[in-house]
Order: C-alpha cells, then sequence, then structure tokens
C-alpha cells in the first residue's frame, strides 16, 4: 500500500523536492528492502570472529535440556531466559556453529531496520525514514548486535515494532482494549526478552504527554504499562532477586564519557563526533522545521537519552548497572536522530556528503567487527581448539587456568567448540555445566589431583595471558612441582598454550 505522507501531520511542514526517487514506492516495499540489505551487512562475515563469554553463556543455557534450563534460570540469567529457550530450539534445528547462533540476532537487525523505518516515516516523512533506516544498516551498535549470540538484536527489533505500533494508536486515537492489550503484550514480551529493554516506557511516556490530544489515549496506554507490568511480573521480580549477578560490573566497568559517548552506539571516536554533530544538528533546528511533528523528535530524543540516564543514575545510586551493551536497544533512536540532522542540511549535496561520511567512517568499524579477535577481550577460542586439533593427542590431559573472571576461562574453548579437545582427559572436572545450577563447570583445583596425573605422560595446560606464572598455586608451578617438564609453549593472542611432560610416568 502506497503511503501519502502529505496527509500525515508534520510530513509537509518543512518539505522539500524529493532528492531521491521513492514517491512511487510502497512503505513495505521500501520497508522490506532495507531490512534485507541490514540483514546482509550484518550477516556477512559474522562468523569469523571466534565465539567470547557472554555468546558462551549463550551456548551453554541453550544447550542444555529445558528442565535443566529451567532449574538454571532460577539462580542466574532469568532475565535471558526467553532468549535461551528460544535459541534452545533453533540450535536443536540448525547446530551451534558460530553461523548458525549468531543468525538470528542478523534477521532481527534485518526487521529492527524495517521498523525503524516504518517508524520515522509516520512521524516525519518518508525521506527522513529512508535516512533512517539506511543509518541503522551501518550503525556500529545494529552491526555488532547483529553478529552476537545474544538477546540484544531481537529486543531491538521488538522495542521498535512496539513503538511503531504506539505511534499507531496515539496518531489514530485508538481507543479500543483490545488493540491497548497488544500493546501491553508487546511491551511485557520486550521485557521478557531483555528486562533492560522495559525502560522504553519512559521514551513511550514522553511521546504521549508531548502529543497533541493524546489525553484521550493517555488512560488506555497507563491501563496497557499496569498490564504489561503484571504479565512481566515473574521476569521483573527474578531479575531483581538476581540483581547479584551484575554486582560484578562495579568492580570491572568504569564508566567514562568516552563508554557513554563514543563505543556505547557509535565505537570510535570520529564517527562519534560527526554523529553527535548531527544529532545536536536535529535538536537545534529539527524543533522548529517539524513544528508539527515536534512529538516525534521529543519521543527519538527520549528514547536516546533517558534509558541510559536511568541505567548511569541507578549504577551511581543503588547499585552498578550499567554496560553498553544494555543499550543497544536505543540505537535506532540514534539513527532517527541522525537523519533528522542530515535532513535539516541546507542543499542536497550537502546532505549526501553528509551521509557518505558517516558510511566512510562506519565502513573500517564495521571490518573490524569481523576480525578473528574481534569480540570484547580478544578471544580466541577458536584458534585455541584448532591448534589443540593439531598438537594434541588422545589420552593426553588438559588443564585450564581458574585464576581469571570466568567468561574468560580458556576451558570454555572446549566448550564452544569441542572438536579440538575431543579424546582428552579433563581432569579437574568435577561436575558439568549442565548438571549445576550455575552457568560453568565445576572444577577441582589443580593442586589437588595429583593422583589423577600418575600415569599421563602429557599435561597440556591452557594459560590466559592474564596469568599471573610466578604465584606458586598457579597451574604451571604445579605442574613443575608434580615433576613435569615445559618442553612447548604456544601463544595463540590471549590464550597460552603450554605442553608439559613428565618421564617414567
Amino acid at each position: 500500500m502506497t503511503t501519502n505522507t502529505a496527509l500525515r501531520p508534520g510530513a509537509a511542514v518543512g518539505s522539500r523536492r524529493s532528492w531521491l526517487p521513492i514517491r512511487a514506492w510502497s512503505t513495505s516495499r521500501i520497508a522490506v528492502g532495507l531490512g534485507g540489505v541490514a540483514f546482509l551487512v550484518s550477516f556477512a562475515g559474522s562468523w569469523i570472529p571466534s565465539l567470547w563469554g557472554d555468546e558462551a553463556a549463550s551456548v551453554l543455557s541453550a544447550e542444555r535440556s529445558l528442565p535443566s534450563l529451567l532449574h538454571m534460570l532460577q539462580s542466574v540469567d532469568a532475565v535471558h531466559g526467553t532468549y535461551y529457550a528460544l535459541l534452545h530450539v533453533w540450535i536443536g534445528a540448525f547446530g551451534t556453529s558460530p553461523l548458525s547462533l549468531r543468525f538470528p540476532s542478523a534477521i532481527a537487525v534485518g526487521f529492527a531496520t524495517a521498523g525503524t523505518f516504518v517508524l520515522a516515516e509516520k512521524l516525519f516523512s518518508r525521506r527522513v525514514g529512508l535516512l533512517a533506516g539506511l543509518v541503522c544498516v551501518i550503525l556500529p551498535r545494529m552491526t555488532f548486535q547483529g553478529a552476537e549470540a545474544r538477546s540484544y538484536a531481537l529486543s531491538t527489533a521488538a522495542i521498535v515494532w512496539l513503538t511503531v505500533l504506539l505511534v499507531h494508536l496515539v496518531q489514530r486515537r485508538t481507543q479500543h482494549r483490545l488493540a491497548w492489550l497488544g500493546y501491553a503484550a508487546g511491551l511485557a514480551l520486550c521485557t521478557y526478552l531483555f528486562l533492560f529493554s522495559a525502560l522504553i516506557v519512559v521514551a513511550h511516556g514522553s511521546y504521549l504527554v508531548s502529543s497533541p490530544g493524546s489525553r484521550t489515549v493517555l488512560k488506555r496506554w497507563l491501563q496497557g504499562v499496569g498490564v504489561a507490568v503484571l504479565l512481566a511480573a515473574p521476569v521483573i521480580v527474578v531479575g531483581v532477586l538476581q540483581h547479584h549477578q551484575i554486582a560484578f560490573l562495579a568492580h570491572r566497568t568504569r564508566i567514562t564519557p568516552e563508554l557513554v559517548l563514543v563505543e556505547q552506539w557509535f565505537g570510535k571516536g570520529w564517527l562519534a563526533l560527526a554523529c553527535w554533530g548531527l544529532i545536536v544538528v536535529a535538536g537545534t533546528f529539527g524543533w522548529s522545521r517539524w513544528r508539527r511533528a515536534r512529538s516525534g523528535v521529543w519521543l527519538s530524543a527520549s528514547w536516546l537519552v533517558l534509558p541510559t540516564a536511568i541505567l548511569l543514575g541507578g549504577s551511581a545510586t543503588v547499585v552498578m548497572m550499567y554496560t553498553n551493551r544494555y543499550l543497544s536497544f536505543c540505537a535506532p533512536a540514534a539513527a532517527i536522530m541522525i537523519a533528522l540532522g542530515i535532513d535539516a542540511l541546507s542543499r542536497t549535496w550537502v546532505r549526501v556528503a553528509a551521509f557518505v561520511c558517516i558510511i566512510a567512517l562506519a565502513a573500517p568499524i564495521w571490518y573490524s567487527q569481523r576480525t578473528e579477535f574481534a569480540k570484547p577481550g580478544g578471544s580466541d577460542w577458536a584458534q585455541v581448539s584448532a591448534t589443540m586439533a593439531l598438537v594434541a593427542t588422545p589420552g593426553d590431559a588438559v588443564v585450564f587456568d581458574q585464576s581469571v573472571k570466568p567468561s574468560w576461562r580458556p576451558r570454555l574453548a572446549m566448550r564452544t567448540y569441542p572438536d579440538g579437545f575431543r579424546g582428552l582427559d579433563d581432569v579437574q572436572l568435577r561436575t558439568p555445566w549442565s548438571q549445576t545450577p550455575g552457568l560453568w563447570d565445576s572444577v577441582y583445583p589443580l593442586a589437588s589431583l595429583r593422583s589423577r596425573l600418575t600415569g599421563i605422560p602429557v599435561v597440556w595446560a591452557l594459560e590466559t595471558t592474564k596469568t599471573d606464572e610466578k604465584r606458586p598455586d598457579s597451574d604451571l608451578n604445579v605442574l613443575r612441582g608434580d615433576g613435569y617438564t615445559m618442553v612447548e609453549r604456544i601463544l595463540i593472542h590471549r590464550t597460552i598454550i603450554y605442553k608439559f611432560t613428565r618421564s617414567g610416568s
């Protein structure tokens, strides 16, 4: 169905002669096209980087039986439980390769991009919608979550389309309870996909307050939010009870302006500078340019700023809860504000130049996200497994550094890429992850296992570059004290593989 943008409030205000041949294209055709391009951009090369700690949590959780998963969620990661259950079904059909694991996120980014176009077109104009969709395609936070086996891309897509529904209901001043029950169900679904995505309600509330005539539906919206809270109460309650799970952020996350203003959505400084410049232009000139659609500007700005402000404020006053990945669902708002900034520029060639500049600055970031060690911390588990397949022999023992944080432990190389470890003796294993109430394996300290090493001539020790080899209880010193001699050292990236042998075993 062709959309006549001139009939919508705000679409005709500030309109110029179209500089793109899109008037004859239907909304659905453009949305599908943009979604397809976004999917391809996010999918391309997504299988190259090694899986990392957060993705290992996804894989190991999804590989559990459903009863085991439900048991685990009572103790940890309830906020990701819905995603783990969906991934459980997915990997049952398509396996656990990085390509398979990340494929749903690339699809979700396609849906999020299509929804961003539809939303911006409804709020402003087709040109702004197209620009917003194109920015979504290349925005680093979008391309990152599109190549990540986590719930962020799915929750982003759900939030975008929930916002499309809200704008549709408000613009039509819909009073039908069934329609608002649909909004409530959508908001609850977003909350189940990722708890912090529920913060979108503050942006939605701002939009309602700023929209002309919205008082007629404000009561329905409040009722919808109330129903959503009731529907999502289980995950909200359990998530609050499990707040200790993110307490480690207080020790590992240092909130800086660069983290919030650069890394959160844009990745690198020059791109962040260009994007924030366009966002300032949107806030400065868009307010007057879109006089009849100011509520749309307010919605986009609130969506961009308020959830971040709430997490930062909560981290400063209650408990540390901020990490920039948690705000992934705000990336479409950044795309819309950037699009408004480009659209506000005075001449066509300036607008084209601004968009080309954004592409040029974003392209190297996209490429860097698809290199072997691109994931946070420089995870190298795929390469570790491949190396072990070449150098180790069935019957050899393997031990893993336990001194680093759980998401960095080399043991996860064996769990995420098991082929390279087949036939090796995992002497430290106490209880497999699938039989514990937590995310990871339960293991014995190496120092307590000398009897298990009796008769084993070769031990492979996988340590990280952060390992303090001088500690008396380090794996290397324990093995030396047990009569082993290091004969080989292989540096992968952040993981070091040591070969120890003992004569007379």
